[in-house]
Order: C-alpha cells, then sequence, then structure tokens
C-alpha cells in the first residue's frame, strides 16, 4: 500500500479517537495536525484529515487549504467529527464553510457522530452553545424538529454517538474489501 497518513485536530478528544481506530485498521502513521509540517507532505502518497465540526467549520482545516498545492496529485479524504445530525444540508453547509469551488472540490468527506460533554465546555464553545440553545428557545418547544429536539438534549445533557462502524467508508477508500471484523 501507498504511504498514508492520518491528521487530525480536535478538541475533547472524538476526533483523535476515529484518527486512532484509522491509522490502526489502515496501520498508517497518525500525526495531531499541530505536529504535521507543510513539507511533511511530501512523504506521504494518502492524506486523511480529520477535524472537528465548530460551527461548522472544519477544525485545523487551513493545513490543507495552505497546502493544496503540494497535495493536488495525491488521494484525500476527509473525515469531519460533530454531535450534529449527519443530512444532506449540513453536508452542504460544512462544503460551502470550508471548499473552494475548484481547488478543494473534488475531496470526499465523511461525517462521524462525535460526543460531547457539556461539562467540559469552556470559553468561546460555551458561548456558541449558549447561544445555539438561545436560538432553539426563541421557538416553542411543541414546534421543534426531531432533530431540534436531539440537539437541545445533546447540548444540555450531554452525548456519545461514536461508533467504529463511521470509520469503515473511510478504510473502504483504501482497502475495499476491509470489513470491521479485520
Amino acid at each position: 500500500m501507498d504511504r498514508t497518513v492520518v491528521i487530525y485536530k480536535g478538541k475533547y478528544g472524538a476526533t483523535e479517537q476515529y484518527a486512532r481506530w484509522i491509522s490502526e485498521a489502515l496501520s498508517c502513521d497518525m500525526v495531531d495536525a499541530d505536529h504535521f509540517l507543510g513539507r511533511d507532505f511530501e512523504k506521504y502518497d494518502n492524506i486523511i484529515y480529520g477535524g472537528a465540526l465548530q460551527a461548522g467549520g472544519i477544525k485545523g482545516f487551513e493545513l490543507i487549504k495552505k497546502n493544496r498545492m503540494k497535495i493536488l496529485e495525491k488521494k484525500i479524504v476527509i473525515f469531519v467529527v460533530g454531535i450534529n445530525v449527519d443530512s444532506k444540508e449540513n453536508r452542504i453547509q460544512v462544503r460551502e464553510i470550508n471548499f473552494d469551488k475548484y481547488a478543494l472540490a473534488g475531496m470526499t468527506v465523511y461525517y462521524c457522530m462525535g460526543a460531547f460533554d457539556p461539562s467540559k465546555i469552556k470559553g468561546m464553545d460555551k458561548s456558541i452553545i449558549n447561544l445555539t440553545l438561545k436560538m432553539l428557545k426563541k421557538k416553542k418547544e411543541e414546534q421543534w424538529t426531531e432533530d431540534e429536539r436531539r440537539l437541545y438534549h445533546d447540548m444540555t445533557e450531554g452525548a456519545d454517538y461514536m461508533d467504529r462502524k463511521y470509520i469503515e467508508p473511510i478504510v473502504k477508500e483504501f482497502i475495499p474489501d476491509w470489513t470491521m471484523e479485520d
């Protein structure tokens, strides 16, 4: 297999765990984005980048954007981790916020459900959560969609949706006949 690296940037541990699972399945390197330099891209044929979703943005994705000329000829797979519902609308929003129409448009992107513990949230993250909850509360509860109910519950009570099943399509990009038992 070509040289592959899983680069990740998270905040509370879910993205790192997915990166570890993918790295183990592919027997490849795993590097925190804070320790990966632009020149390191030349060592690899395949780049897997995982980032936590924060207000629609992919954490640390600047590493990919600013090095896009170095990675044009490489296979690139992106995975994002968050607690939002995986929907077509949310995937479109992530693409519009993070990918320009030309250089990054062709990248494959996967969504992995994450975990959320409200007791660990501080600073700007807490402000974002409070703003989201405030926006939800503007609607009457009986008018909330099922997704809004779940989001409110997850943000106030916490949630853990992490599951190895989310890495399967990512790993199959490189080992098509791979199964979870491998």
